[in-house]
């Protein structure tokens, strides 16, 4: 009698366990038809016209950066060299815009591309999930409530009952892992999708602002040839003399960039101030900033300062580092060393750079310390008389020299 009593209640504890199992794999088939449903809407999620609006103006706001521009003296220049000079500047701002815009557009194809290869196999593995719960939870309704209770009731002794018991509490554990994975695979899918979305409208943002530089680019260029062709002889001469320099300008400036680019020395700038460049008794006779260029009416943007004094005056490295160029440069520099001085506790890359000098005195590769020699002033490119022109460069950007000398 007491055993079948015992049996009765260990049968109303099992049919309790197994009833709460059911009832847990009845929420886990409606939490399935949401998760189901909700694929279904991750396709139609489109980016709300704030986002749009946010992203347009974040593009239009690196767009309109523009570039340092020459401009014109009008009294030494005729009217018609001024307005083609300043469409040349034009033409060559619009083609930076171009550029930039076409390689941000270039970036966003592989950008979507790869987000779309993505999205593919998240969506792969989700349904897979997905479909494998499914038969789970089909398989246990087919089955029926009865089905674990008969498994336990059969069996053969205590160490097998518990055995099953745990073996059908670690299926159910599975199935609730499953579940858990699909919604975190759900979330990760309406993440990658909304991202995809707002990559596709950039693209479209992009593509209309490449397509609108394309016109100015390309009706500015007519323009320019005409006016061009319409000019006095010796008002194109005078064209071909700024379109010289401007060139000039343009090489000089990518071979510095290349330079600092290519330096991949690891090094420590140490701070504190760097030295005067040269001789304690020579002094600046060109600013830092804007200046009439030799070339008759042209201004221009002066990357550095120039320090006077006579031919073969010592020129100092101003503080440590490793010459990185050495060189006679045809851009109008003339002899020219830079040095790169390495990182500062900010991360910026630091380089100075001496040009116009009489003889070089250190190579590539070589380690000078501050005050070390480096290269005798001189005159040599474009240059009015012996100097040499000191310019200091952040992350390839030119700034003013002055933040980093001593007082004196």
């Amino acid at each position: 009698m007491r055993n079948k009593i015992a049996r009765t209640i260990t049968v109303l504890i099992l049919t309790t366990l197994i009833l709460s199992s059911c009832l847990y794999f009845v929420r886990a088939a409606e939490d399935t038809a949401t998760l189901s449903e909700n694929t279904n809407e991750i396709s139609n999620n489109t980016v709300n016209s704030l986002s749009l609006n946010e992203q347009k103006e974040q593009v239009e706001e690196e767009l309109a950066k523009a570039e340092e521009q020459l401009t014109y003296v009008q009294e030494e220049l005729s009217e018609a060299v001024v307005q083609l000079q300043e469409m040349d500047d034009k033409i060559n701002e619009y083609q930076a815009t171009l550029d930039q815009v076409n390689s941000q557009y270039e970036e966003l194809q592989q950008k979507v591309a790869e987000s779309e290869a993505q999205l593919q196999e998240a969506q792969e593995k989700y349904e897979k999930k997905l479909n494998l719960l499914k038969s789970r939870l089909v398989a246990i309704y087919k089955n029926g409530e009865t089905k674990y209770l008969d498994v336990l009731m059969n069996s053969k002794s205590i160490i097998d009952f518990v055995s099953k018991y745990y073996a059908i509490q670690r299926i159910a554990e599975i199935d609730s892992q499953t579940i858990d994975e699909l919604e975190q695979t759900k979330q990760e899918l309406e993440k990658i999708n909304n991202e995809l979305e707002e990559d596709k409208a950039q693209m479209k943002i992009a593509k209309v602002e490449a397509e609108k530089q394309t016109v100015v680019l390309t009706n500015t260029r007519t323009v320019y040839e005409n006016q061009k062709n319409s000019l006095s002889e010796s008002e194109k001469q005078l064209n071909a003399q700024i379109e010289t320099y401007k060139k000039q300008q343009e090489e000089l400036e990518n071979l510095i960039q290349y330079t600092i680019n290519g330096s991949t020395y690891e090094l420590k700038y140490s701070g504190g101030v760097m030295i005067w460049p040269t001789l304690e008794s020579s002094y600046i006779t060109s600013p830092y900033g804007s200046r009439l260029h030799p070339i008759q009416g042209v201004i221009k943007n002066h990357d550095g300062i120039d320090i006077g004094g006579s031919t073969g005056d010592p020129v100092y490295a101003a503080a440590d580092g490793i010459i990185i160029y050495s060189a006679f440069n045809t851009g109008g520099y003339g002899n020219m060393v830079m040095i790169d001085h390495g990182l500062n506790s900010e991360g910026v890359k630091i380089v100075t750079l001496y040009a116009h000098g009489d003889k070089l005195l250190k190579s590539v590769g070589e380690t000078v310390k501050q005050g070390d020699v480096i290269m005798e002033m001189g005159s040599t490119g474009n240059s009015t008389g012996p100097h040499v022109h000191f310019e200091v460069r952040e992350n390839g950007s030119h700034v003013d020299p002055k933040n980093y000398l001593s007082a004196s």
